[in-house]
């Protein structure tokens, strides 16, 4: 399996960029928040193991449907990841694999499962509903076996972290958005 497909499956994570980082703590809804749809692109870096590759990515997702690009650094798409009603379908090196869920599919791909449905909501600074969850007194989230930390870029502060980084055993996961559309 290629690197840009270990890519592709990771989801979406970057390295930081040249200004000041602040924290950007979790948000406890008082309720479920609304799934809202939303476009992005940035870049992500994957370290497993002690190797680590970095790309770049554009996603865009509402409720019933994700559709994610992993694109080599010079802007040629080398994975490409659907979700909707149907399942999950991932296309990478020719090949294209299925399954139910995007969990199901990094399982029987990589041999162990990602959580990218909680990424649309840990992008957003917020934990995934539904799960359990903790936040440490330096404001990081851990919830579904990942120590989750959101970073703000300090010039420039939003609703949204500018950084999602995700820790689990030999795995390092950073994401970086670079536009909200």
């Amino acid at each position: 399996m290629s690197r840009w497909l270990v890519l592709g499956l990771c989801g979406l994570l970057l390295t930081g960029c040249a200004t000041r980082d602040v924290a950007f703590h979790p948000q406890a809804p008082v309720n479920v928040p609304q799934d809202t749809p939303f476009s992005i692109s940035g870049r992500l870096s994957v370290k497993a193991d002690g190797k680590g590759q970095v790309a770049n990515f554009d996603w865009n997702h509402d409720a019933q449907r994700d559709q994610l690009s992993i694109n080599s650094p010079i802007g040629s798409t080398v994975a490409r990841v659907e979700r909707d009603g149907n399942g999950v379908t991932l296309q990478a090196d020719g090949k294209t694999y299925q399954a139910a869920d995007v969990e199901s599919l990094t399982e029987q791909t990589l041999g162990w499962p990602l959580p990218l449905s909680n990424l649309a909501w840990w992008i957003r600074g917020l934990p995934a509903p539904g799960w359990p969850q903790s936040v440490s007194a330096d404001g990081v989230l851990h919830q579904q076996g990942w120590a989750i930390r959101f970073v703000s870029d300090a010039a420039q502060p939003g609703p949204y972290p500018k950084r999602v980084e995700m820790e689990r055993e030999q795995l390092s996961i950073r994401l970086v958005v670079h536009a909200w559309r």
